[in-house]
């Protein structure tokens, strides 16, 4: 068995859609799924556009030759430093705990360290400690936590 993790091509196209609508899904079992789907749009249709998206960061990963998750980093200007923030991480139920998460988040450390940024943040929904520890494994820790009230 053998784990990889590489950058995306446009032969992924179709299980990027696949692994997004999957993805998606399993937002709707923790807080906050309706604000991350409203700041981080799904990509759908476009995937071929963003991964011509220099700003853009895609990467798939899997076992053997089988790609059973990605993650999506975008580069942005913030407060004159460079950061990248990882806006969506997700691997398949088969592929969890065998390390396929942590391969993508080393990717996105490597690259954000080549294109010498001087951070990289990454989001999780409250409750998803399954992301949580994948993020404190590879030394991503909470530096800021939003809370917030609906007021209608």
């Amino acid at each position: 068995m053998q784990i990889f993790s590489r950058p995306a091509s446009s032969q992924d196209v179709d299980v990027l859609v696949l692994l997004e609508s999957e993805a998606r899904k399993s937002l709707d079992n923790f807080r906050g799924a309706d604000r991350l789907a409203s700041e981080v749009p799904e990509i759908g249709s476009r995937w071929l556009e963003e991964l011509n998206n220099d700003a853009v960061f895609i990467l798939v990963g899997g076992i053997d030759s089988v790609v059973m998750g990605y993650l999506v980093a975008r580069n942005a200007e913030k407060l004159n430093n460079q950061i990248a923030t990882i806006e969506q991480v997700f691997v398949t139920n088969d592929a969890r705990n065998l390390g396929v998460g942590d391969a993508l988040v080393s990717s996105a450390l490597t690259w954000a360290r080549e294109h010498k940024l001087n951070a990289l943040d990454a989001l999780a929904l409250p409750g998803d400690r399954e992301t949580k520890n994948l993020y404190e494994r590879s030394g991503l820790v909470a530096r800021l936590i939003t809370v917030t009230k609906k007021l209608n």
